[in-house]
């Protein structure tokens, strides 16, 4: 019989990692060994807040209560209230008028509360967290997780397969064996690249520049995206009179924004963030990456699972990149627990590729989806932009239209996997 030195390994502890460590040993059901090359894991931790912010959608906070880590995170989630898309051009210039042509409004008054049992009437569409604390609140969750162990400051370097087991061989010297690797090593992912998944992969002649700025009036709990022809433009309530701006545009273009000084590049923030939250101010180091879109055709081989980043990539348009992981997560605990409370073997082919199948049409549904969109959307062509339009102004008439768009954005479609199932009243 082999012997297992964890049930499960994990390459990779970013937000993904982590939090699919917490998911797997959820209930003591797993034993589950994290591995990163960085000494303190993935992500920032103890340091300087790197300023990066994530729209965490409503479905995928049922998961963090339901996981323990809400609670930590509660304080500095600042909730979306509303949604207010317009075409380009910024959202002051339509509350002159109305809604009209050019703008849609996604009010949470629309959905009903599946937020808790003993939750608020009013759920909020989502939640802005910084990258910091959900890295801060995962790692104090993980170390205090009897089932997880931590082997930070190595890598996985080479992975051998038997028919009953993984072998990892670490950049430390030691071999781990599992019946399961899960990797969630980013979208660079050397396992991915390692073992030759098949994927399709292309960049976007675009870059994002992320930044956060304070501001005058409040916010009210409204997320803002700005369709401009060189990208979108996103404007996500903080905490604290904040904000957090993913501002796209033209590779070249958002360079030359980067070589500003402060004021200039501000300046030309504040034009198009409109003039409906007064004076800003920058709150954060500004930072800029270019854009990618990658999809894996099959996100298993042989024992090998990819979750996250290392699965699938996707524009920023829609904010869904990270929460695309959270399903991830998700899916995999749910198809691992019941092989497991059935007597199956968690590493088998039959048993992985139930989630390979559970994920195929929602991960290429999104992936694509957000390409096209961004295809749609980042352009200035006049019979487009004018369908464009069109398209807003119809949609914002019709409930039904604006509520299916809401329960996609909040991941909360689909055969939904245990933890991010409604909480039942």
């Amino acid at each position: 019989m082999t012997h297992f030195d964890t049930d499960i390994a994990i390459a990779g502890a970013g937000l993904t990692g982590r939090l699919m460590a917490l998911a797997l040993a959820h209930e003591g059901r797993f034993s589950v060994a994290l591995i990163d090359p960085s000494p303190t894991g993935g992500g920032t931790i103890g340091g300087a807040p790197d300023g990066r912010t994530t729209a965490i959608a409503f479905a995928s906070a049922r998961l963090f209560q339901r996981l323990g880590v809400w609670a930590a995170l509660a304080d500095g989630a600042a909730p979306i209230h509303d949604i207010l898309v317009t075409n380009g051009a910024p959202a002051d210039r339509f509350r002159k008028g109305g809604l009209s042509g050019g703008a849609l409004h996604f009010p949470s008054s629309l959905l009903p509360d599946t937020s808790a049992a003993d939750g608020p009437t009013d759920q909020p569409l989502g939640h802005i967290v910084e990258n910091s604390a959900m890295n801060e609140a995962f790692e104090v969750a993980v170390q205090a997780h009897p089932k997880i162990t931590c082997h930070y400051g190595t890598k996985v370097i080479r992975t051998t397969e038997d028919p009953g087991a993984v072998a990892l061989s670490l950049s430390d010297g030691r071999t781990l064996t599992a019946k399961t690797l899960v990797a969630c090593d980013g979208k660079n992912s050397p396992i991915r690249r390692r073992l030759g998944f098949k994927s399709l992969d292309w960049p976007y002649d675009q870059k994002a520049m992320i930044f956060n700025v304070g501001h005058e009036i409040p916010h009210n709990g409204v997320a803002q995206e700005v369709f401009y022809p060189a990208g979108p433009f996103a404007i996500l309530p903080m905490t604290e009179n904040r904000c957090s701006i993913v501002w796209t545009e033209a590779a070249r273009t958002a360079d030359a924004f980067m070589a500003l000084s402060e004021p200039a590049f501000l300046e030309a923030a504040t034009q198009r963030i409109g003039t409906h939250l007064g004076a800003l101010t920058l709150a954060s180091d500004r930072a800029c990456f270019g854009l990618t879109f990658h999809h894996v055709l099959n996100p298993v081989m042989g024992r090998v699972v990819l979750a996250g980043d290392a699965a699938h990539t996707i524009h920023p348009i829609a904010g869904q990149g990270f929460n695309l992981g959270i399903k991830d997560v998700a899916a995999l605990a749910d198809v691992l627990s019941q092989a497991d409370a059935a007597g199956l073997d968690i590493g088998h082919g039959a048993v992985l590729d139930r989630y390979a199948r559970w994920r195929r049409f929602d991960t290429a549904s999104l992936t694509v989806g957000t390409d096209m969109m961004n295809r749609l959307f980042s352009n200035d062509l006049a019979p487009i932009r004018w369908a464009r339009s069109l398209g807003l102004g119809v949609v914002q008439k019709i409930d039904p239209a604006r509520r299916f768009f809401m329960r996609h954005a909040g991941a909360d479609v689909g055969d939904l996997p245990t933890l991010m199932q409604p909480f039942a009243r």
